[in-house]
């Protein structure tokens, strides 16, 4: 219902104040909504620094007892979508703490799973550097002509 006698310019405001009133309506209900975003990822990142402190303490523990060997050799690596899906998978999950975590675990678990064939590569290896050096003293003794 239309008021013919009321001000246009009080009819302005009254649709101003309605639009802002929509306005901090929408705002309150965004701000809401991070709030609640905010406080999941609060609670994850309390979970996970449990689980990160729980993981701490078990590495201290597996090297006090030398189960973990030092990592001090660097090797950098270009890697797929997918392995760096799973690496990340990893890394979110608390299972490690980063990518290069992530990366040395897959390679030692890697070469766990195959140490039949790395046993196989390694006396192969080695008779490879048996008959370089038998090579080398062959050169060597040989007399000069």
């Amino acid at each position: 219902m239309v008021d013919e006698h009321r001000d246009p310019e009080e009819t302005t405001k009254d649709a101003e104040h309605e639009h802002e009133a929509e306005h901090r309506h929408t705002l309150h209900e965004g701000l809401d909504t991070l709030v609640d975003e905010v406080n999941k990822v609060v609670r994850v990142a309390i979970v996970n620094s449990k689980a990160t402190a729980e993981t701490i303490g078990e590495n201290i523990r597996e090297s006090f007892h030398g189960g973990r060997t030092n990592r001090d050799n660097v090797v950098m690596v270009r890697v797929d979508d997918e392995s760096l899906g799973r690496m990340d998978e990893l890394v979110e999950a608390g299972i490690v703490n980063s990518r290069s975590e992530a990366a040395a675990l897959l390679v030692t678990e890697g070469i766990k799973a195959k140490q039949g064939m790395f046993n196989r590569i390694a006396a192969k290896v080695e008779e490879i550097r048996n008959a370089k050096e038998e090579l080398r003293r062959m050169v060597e003794d040989e007399p000069p002509e």
